[in-house]
């Protein structure tokens, strides 16, 4: 037995309270407030806080993303307990931290890119490029505290499923509560009566199905993944079911931007997920929807160019070895 009682016993007090912070934040973010600004209604919070749909949705997928990958880390780290003789739960639980590392990476890296303004002129601070450089710093700092200890940890070429598999993990956490919040917005959406439903309901079904459909890939490469590494195979299919999931995350981003160009250019389709009032066109985004294609673009193509690398790799391998 490699790691303590003592170990395992810290692990599982952070992961609870991982999992109460992030599931505290998801709930109320995701469940209770976004669903239910457009409407305006229908929350059991009675009044709802004044903020745009975009902030709402950030924060609540922050939150439940955050509860899936921690939930995870918190039955590893009671397994660890219980089976006091199993290092690989508490290496599993490592895992889990990382992961949690990962989505704050993921969370920081759309904030510094593309969802700036929601943290920035939405709540009355024009000073964007000090928001930008605020998540940037967060950015390097987190992702050096996560991705030092998981190239550490799993950076063996025989260690390769364990980190595709950390990350497929992050991607259907990240794309499964961002489908469960737009789908809950879409769902009020056709239940309430609103400015513009068919437009608002359009863009909520389009930011349910794409997530939902990169989730399922993900979530099928993340078992993939773990069952190539039991049986120490390498599987092209695991590679592409992951680069299609990361394929539709970055369509997701592009469609985004289409939509909210569109309805800011038509007074007929006044209405935006991000601006500081729901339902309106206060501000004129259009450096929004050119960043969505930027990151949802340069996205696709990593998609692509690592599809690519999949498909050759097992050739180039031959070839090097030769």
């Amino acid at each position: 037995m490699k790691y303590s009682s003592t170990v395992r016993l810290i692990n599982t007090v952070i992961f609870a309270l991982l999992l109460v912070g992030f599931a505290c934040l998801g709930i109320y973010f995701g469940l209770l407030v976004a669903p239910f600004i457009f409407p305006g209604r229908g929350s059991l919070l009675g009044d709802l806080p004044a903020m745009s749909y975009g902030l709402a949705a950030n924060l609540g997928v922050l939150g439940l993303a955050g509860t899936i990958v921690s939930l995870a880390g918190f039955i590893f780290a009671v397994k660890s307990l219980v089976k006091g003789n199993d290092d690989r739960a508490v290496v599993s639980t490592f895992a889990a931290y990382i992961a949690v590392g990962l989505t704050l990476v993921g969370f920081l890296f759309l904030n510094a890119t593309w969802l700036y303004r929601l943290t920035s002129s939405n709540l009355g601070f024009n000073d964007t490029a000090f928001v930008i450089i605020v998540y940037v710093i967060a950015l390097f700092i987190i992702g050096f505290a996560s991705l030092a200890p998981m190239v550490r940890l799993f950076g063996d070429n025989d260690k390769y499923h364990t980190i595709m598999k950390i990350i497929s993990g992050v991607t259907f956490a990240g794309s499964c509560a961002t489908a469960l919040v737009f789908f809950l917005a879409y769902i009020n959406s056709n239940i309430y009566v609103i400015s513009n439903g068919a437009v608002v309901s359009t863009e909520f079904l389009l930011g349910f199905l794409l997530p939902l459909a990169a989730a399922i890939f993900a979530g099928i490469a993340f078992f993939r993944y773990g069952r190539s590494e039991k049986k120490n195979v390498v599987s092209k299919l695991d590679g592409y079911l992951f680069e299609a999931a990361l394929a539709l995350i970055g369509g997701s981003i592009v469609t985004a931007g289409i939509v909210e160009h569109i309805n800011q250019g038509s007074e007929d389709l006044a209405v935006s997920l991000i601006s500081a009032s729901a339902g309106t066109t206060n501000a004129n985004y259009l450096d929004f929807a050119i960043m969505s294609y930027i990151v949802g673009g340069i996205l696709v193509l990593a998609a692509i160019y690592f599809a690519y690398q999949t498909t050759l790799g097992t050739k180039a391998k031959v070839a090097k070895d030769n």
